[in-house]
């Protein structure tokens, strides 16, 4: 049950009788843009829109599918009729065979939702986990002490960090003295010495 003043109500009416959002606005008296403030601001006016758009989108399919016969036919006289342009009966044509090639969308076939694809995910994650549970219990070996296992993050916690790395002897820059006494910079003297040693 939707709550609606009487301008919505107006509005909703003349959408229901095939009128346009613009011409309802005007036979309801109200300006296009307060209609713009009810499709957002007014959730109960949105959906009944919504829902007043659906049943005419409705019942316009229900006269197409009155009429495809006789769509149909007029499509073979344009196709048949050498006398029709060659664009025209291209266009035909076309129509036809996009239509001949899609399938049809199974009843039950939905779009997918993303809060249903997560649901489903948990669903098929929490089996998988209870499924696997009587086979690691199988393969597990009984602790007979009264100490309870820590769990993973709480053993984390107390690991010990890496130790960094420590140089036995102190870095020697490309610039400094050469430590061999010459009285040259190292890169110049042993640098090049050293790593052709190495």
């Amino acid at each position: 049950m939707f709550i609606l003043n009487p301008p919505q109500l107006h509005v909703i009416d003349a959408v229901s009788n095939g009128a346009s959002l613009t011409d309802a606005a005007a036979q309801a008296g109200i300006h296009p843009n307060t209609l713009s403030q009810w499709r957002r601001n007014s959730p109960d006016f949105r959906e009944a829109l919504a829902i007043t758009r659906y049943d005419r989108a409705l019942l316009y399919r229900d006269r197409a599918v009155e009429l495809a016969d006789l769509a149909f036919e007029t499509l073979r006289h344009v196709l048949t009729d050498p006398k029709s342009s060659p664009s025209t009966r291209l266009r035909a044509a076309l129509y036809i065979i996009d239509k001949a090639s899609t399938p049809p969308k199974l009843e039950n076939e939905e779009p997918a939702n993303l809060d249903d694809m997560l649901a489903t995910m948990k669903e098929t994650a929490e089996t998988h986990s209870a499924q696997q549970q009587p086979a690691d219990a199988q393969n597990c070996t009984t602790v007979h002490n009264d100490a309870q296992p820590e769990p993973v993050s709480q053993m984390h916690n107390f690991a010990q960090p890496p130790e960094p790395y420590r140089r036995p002897e102190p870095k020697i820059g490309r610039n400094d003295p050469c430590p061999c006494g010459s009285g040259k910079k190292y890169k110049i003297c042993c640098l090049g010495k050293s790593s052709a040693a190495a």
